[in-house]
């Protein structure tokens, strides 16, 4: 039979059961930093918001003056185009219209008269068009470049605009963690005070029995029973059993 030899593992190490716990003090140093950065993250966010207003604000004035400068660049064509077409080359165009009508009528059969007739009246409708074409050519091109304008700038609005909700709902989630971290620095900042208290009211409190935590001052009556005179404790007490009693 073979002698076995019995081992055993040796014991682990008991971790603490209880969890190492920070101080108060340290809870709120760090929550104070956490506090300080949101602070500075909303700061910024506040000054984005602001810059992206001015500028939308910018924006709509852009569009605002461009929808006006165009309103009035179709206005003038309009009106610059009626009166052409009241003046010297409009009234030939339209007697040259009204003769055509009139011979087309009259004269159902007579093509070649109907055609030259028609023809000279599509040519005055020329004239009269390049006429009214070079006048408000200036007219056109601003007013094409002002549509430009306003389209740009309103698509500029509707996003800086957007960009403003979008930063406004991140300040106000914000501002909700920073408002919690803010109550929880006030209990903390009351949880330290309070302990600060106890360790005070500690330190006042008497030592052992029979000693007194005093500045100066005469001995009780309780104390001056408690002596020994035949094993008194220390200078003091011997002198008052040989003098004091």
């Amino acid at each position: 039979m073979s002698n076995s030899i019995a081992t055993t593992d040796p014991e682990p190490r008991r971790s603490s059961a209880r969890p190492h716990q920070p101080s108060l003090a340290y809870k709120r140093r760090t929550l104070a930093k956490e506090i300080t950065k949101f602070r500075n993250i909303i700061a910024e966010l506040e000054a984005d918001i602001s810059n992206f207003r001015e500028r939308a604000l910018a924006a709509n004035s852009d569009a605002t003056s461009a929808r006006e400068r165009l309103r009035y660049c179709t206005q003038e064509i309009t009106r610059i185009t009626q009166e052409e077409l009241q003046g010297n080359s409009g009234i030939e165009y339209a007697r040259a219209l009204h003769d055509f009508n009139d011979y087309s009528r009259t004269h159902p059969n007579d093509v070649e008269g109907i055609r030259s007739r028609h023809s000279e009246a599509t040519r005055l409708l020329g004239i009269t068009n390049a006429a009214i074409r070079e006048i408000i050519k200036p007219l056109r091109l601003e007013g094409e470049a002002k549509l430009q304008l306003l389209t740009k700038a309103n698509e500029k609005y509707k996003t800086l605009n957007d960009d403003i909700s979008a930063l406004t709902r991140q300040k106000h989630d914000l501002q909700i963690e920073l408002d919690t971290m803010t109550s929880e620095y006030r209990v903390l900042t009351i949880n330290q005070n309070i302990g600060q208290g106890k360790k005070q009211r500690k330190s006042k409190k008497r030592g052992k029995k029979g000693k007194i935590n005093k500045k100066g001052g005469a001995w009780t009556a309780k104390y001056k029973k408690s002596i020994n005179c035949n094993r008194p404790r220390g200078f003091s007490q011997k002198q008052y059993c040989k003098y004091g009693r």
